[in-house]
């Protein structure tokens, strides 16, 4: 008896427990109206019972119910759909569905449940269920045992069409699942098959399926196993075989598409059907492509096929490209393929295939010619607009020049990952329809030619991982060229060089991706001077501030610059970002990983940080260098402004007493010590001066100089050079002797020490390009002359005539400072020349 209590008021407490948790679902209506009830995610045990009961749909994924009991949706007669994915239930009732007649759709995939227990009647409630989802749930224990799906429990949804379920080791459907006449899709979600106990699929395996079924998914099978060739050949009508990334091998995929020759089909998809982890002699990991593996596949009329990833390396005459009405053809993807050079026997019969497939939409003839380690593919259901990832191992020769004819039906086109060295490649376009063209990181040594036709429709261009230097894009005239992407092509290089590195018109770009290029400046280019430009990615750059030509872009959006330099934002881009968000009334910024800095310079910055209505993607988690050289939040800072900044107001001040001391002080002295210390205090006044000019263009340098030398020049540096520049001059030198850390005299080491270095000395002696480093720091302190305002090249001639003077140091000579001195003081001769010379070294390092 006390037990039986103890049972009622637990069963009461679940019951009141249930009842609330019901309160916390959340009701909307669809777009027809109709009324869904949202209890995923709460917590619930088993089904609740007090929620509207002219709920549509209900919703109790991810919940933790174990068992659905008798009755348990006795109160939703209207209900249509029911969605129990990701919960724990292993047991169903006999009854538990009882009420449900109006259910059509039936979502129980991801439990743990075992098919085989499921009681007989367990369905029959269910008269009016189309779609059933049971996969992905408890398989059995004994693989090796034939599993005997429960024909009878399933036989009781003669109205069912879409079939989700697991495919096990030795499947037997029996003959009940003919009462299954409705079924046009069957959908194994989860594959637990493999090639063991000469195990395979036989050609009884579907014969009691409805014949009129049209889909038919076996995917994900990531074991070998074998198929008998008449496996489909109770699919008569079948529109959509899936095959994708089913390592069953390509040989026996073509094998078994007998059963549809000379049929219509919609979809093929073979996608990744052979693997490197299949090499047999029946089943090679290279496969060639013969007219006899097409024979079958040749006849049948296709609108999509995908053939990616699988394994092909070469094909005959009559084979891959041979089929006998290409103009059924809406998409074809060939992408990463181990595919041969495009030889002229193989490129006349693509061009014919070509000519012929008169309604292709979709072509990827991608990741070609060499085996890339993480390809992207398109889904040959949805193509999209893709990233890429250029990681090869192997190449092939391809011939010195190729032409592409676009047919005018085509409007996806992708060509990326080609590893092919054109002499030159051209495009040819008729009547295009060309929508999105993508020939990112392809190898060629002449750009291809793209003329106007191909650029009239065209929506999306990527010309990503081929340097700028290469291209010569014509003026072409893109009208509704919308999105542009440039990452990793160099662009640097060219406007380093002056050029102007694009030209054509696109009146109508919106979103510009020229992320990874090394730049630090785009002030002098007029390409991105596009008044509907709203989406600027700019990230993993160099860049020290913000370019000011985005305070022409009134319609911005979205501004990337993650991954850059930058230290603060300068008041006139503040005004020009707030005027942006008044306009646009959103704008998203990302200044993710970049160099910020929180100091009494940058407070302003900081203070407009916290009050803008500019969203910071990530903004929580900035980072800024303090004053004292450590890393705070700057969320934080911004919050404690008065504490990390309260001596900012006093430093002003403090400075301003100074310089009226100072002034006062300069009244009374002598005219006779200013005339005395004249050059001192001019060189003391200017160095303060260009101080201040180089902290508002944010150069900060670690030294003043770095001396660049060879191992003969130690002993003088030693005995003269130091004691003048740092003792004496009180300046800073970098020697990679004695600044660099063991183990980091590589190359990135010294170009950093250059970059971070006000000057270059360079000591030359007749052995100076003897040394291991010599000529690469001439060519560093070029790139850092040319591209920084305040550098000087200074060379130290030590006993050297002109004829052994580098040729490097020769070709720069009017961009360099020359000065002789001896290495020895007792060779000076005239000591007032001597003295005049170490003088000069002295004014060139204090002046720019």
């Amino acid at each position: 008896m006390k037990k039986t209590i103890n049972l009622l008021v637990l069963s009461i407490i679940i019951t009141v427990a249930n009842g609330n948790l019901a309160s916390s679902c959340r009701y909307k209506k669809n777009i027809q109206h109709k009324l869904i009830a949202h209890c995923e995610n709460q917590g619930f045990t088993s089904v609740p019972r007090k929620l509207r009961r002219d709920i549509y749909e209900l919703i109790l994924s991810n919940n933790s119910i174990h068992m659905l009991t008798n009755n348990s949706f006795i109160n939703y007669s209207k209900m249509e759909r029911l969605i129990l994915t990701g919960n724990n239930i292993s047991v169903i009732h006999e009854d538990a569905f009882v009420g449900l007649d109006s259910l059509k759709v039936l979502k129980v995939n991801d439990n743990l449940i075992n098919i085989t227990i499921i009681p007989k009647d367990g369905f029959r409630h269910l008269s009016n269920l189309i779609v059933l989802d049971i996969s992905r749930n408890k398989k059995p224990l004994d693989l090796n045992i034939p599993f005997i799906y429960p024909d009878v429990t399933f036989s009781t949804l003669t109205r069912l069409q879409n079939l989700s379920m697991d495919l096990f080791m030795f499947p037997v459907f029996r003959s009940r699942f003919t009462a299954l006449q409705d079924l046009k899709v069957l959908n194994f979600a989860t594959c637990h098959l493999y090639n063991r106990s000469g195990f395979k699929l036989l050609n009884s395996t579907f014969e009691n399926f409805s014949p009129d079924l049209k889909e038919l998914y076996i995917s994900d099978c990531r074991n070998f196993f074998l198929m008998e060739n008449g496996l489909l050949e109770y699919f008569p009508n079948l529109k959509i075989l899936d095959l994708s990334k089913s390592y069953v091998h390509l040989y026996q995929a073509l094998r078994i598409l007998h059963p549809f020759q000379n049929k219509t089909m919609s979809v093929i998809n073979f996608h990744h059907i052979s693997d490197n982890s299949i090499n047999e002699n029946d089943f090679p990991y290279s496969v060639i492509i013969t007219e006899e593996l097409m024979k079958y596949l040749r006849t049948i009329c296709i609108e999509a096929l995908d053939l990616s990833k699988a394994g092909i390396v070469d094909y005959q005459q009559k084979s891959l490209f041979s089929f006998n009405r290409p103009e059924c053809f809406k998409t074809f993807i060939l992408s990463a393929n181990r595919l041969p050079s495009t030889t002229a026997d193989h490129y006349m019969q693509v061009i014919t295939f070509f000519k012929s497939a008169i309604n292709m939409k979709v072509y990827d003839f991608s990741y070609l010619t060499v085996d890339y380690f993480h390809p992207v593919y398109l889904n040959v259901y949805h193509p999209g607009v893709l990233n890429h990832f250029p990681e090869i191992t192997e190449t092939h020769k391809i011939p010195p020049h190729i032409t592409f004819s676009i047919p005018s039906s085509i409007e996806f086109l992708r060509f990326t990952h080609i590893q092919i060295a054109f002499t030159s490649a051209s495009f040819t376009c008729a009547n295009t329809s060309l929508k999105y063209l993508d020939v990112s990181y392809g190898v060629y040594q002449n750009y291809p030619d793209f003329p106007d036709d191909c650029g009239k429709q065209l929506e999306y261009l990527d010309i990503s991982g081929i340097p700028v230097t290469i291209i010569t894009f014509p003026s072409v005239f893109m009208p509704k060229l919308s999105i542009l992407k440039l990452t990793n092509a160099r662009i640097d290089q060219v406007i380093l060089k002056g050029k102007q590195w694009m030209f054509f018109r696109a009146p109508d770009l919106r979103k510009i991706d020229i992320s990874f290029n090394n730049l630090w400046t785009l002030e002098e280019t007029t390409f991105l001077d596009q008044p509907n430009i709203t989406h600027l990615n700019m990230s993993n750059n160099l860049f020290r501030t913000i370019p000011s030509f985005v305070t022409e872009l009134q319609k911005l959006e979205s501004l990337d610059l993650s991954n850059n330099l930058i230290i603060s934002i300068d008041e006139t881009i503040r005004c020009s970002l707030d005027k942006v968000m008044n306009s646009n009334h959103k704008l998203t910024l990302n200044l993710n990983n970049n160099a910020l800095v929180c100091s009494c310079d940058t407070l302003d910055f900081l203070l407009w940080f916290a009050k803008t209505k500019v969203t910071f993607k990530n903004g929580d988690t900035y980072n800024c260098t303090m004053s004292n050289g450590k890393q705070a939040l700057l969320s934080e800072v911004i919050q404690n402004t008065e504490k990390y900044f309260s001596d900012c107001k006093a430093t002003i001040w403090l400075h301003v007493g100074i310089i009226l001391v100072a002034s006062a002080f300069g009244i009374f002295i002598p005219l006779s010590l200013l005339y005395n210390y004249r050059w001192k205090i001019i060189l003391y006044t200017y160095r303060k001066v260009r101080h201040v000019v180089e902290k508002n263009l944010h150069e900060n340098y670690m030294y003043d100089a770095y001396v660049s030398y060879e191992d003969r020049s130690v002993a003088w540096i030693q005995k003269f050079l130091l004691p003048k520049i740092e003792e004496e001059w009180g300046l800073k030198v970098c020697l990679h002797d004695r600044d660099l850390l063991p183990g980091d005299l590589t190359a990135d080491a010294k170009a950093e020490s250059i970059q971070q270095s006000r000057h270059v000395v360079f000591i030359i002696t007749e052995h100076f390009t003897e040394g291991k480093w010599g000529r690469f720091e001439i060519e560093r302190a070029k790139y850092e002359k040319y591209t920084t305002n305040f550098r000087k090249i200074i060379v130290i001639l030590q006993n050297i005539q002109i004829k052994d003077i580098p040729d490097e140091i020769i070709n720069i000579s009017n961009d360099v400072c020359f000065i002789e001195l001896p290495l020895d003081e007792n060779e000076a001769g005239d000591y007032t020349d001597y003295q005049s010379q170490w003088l000069r070294l002295k004014t060139l390092l204090y002046l720019n």
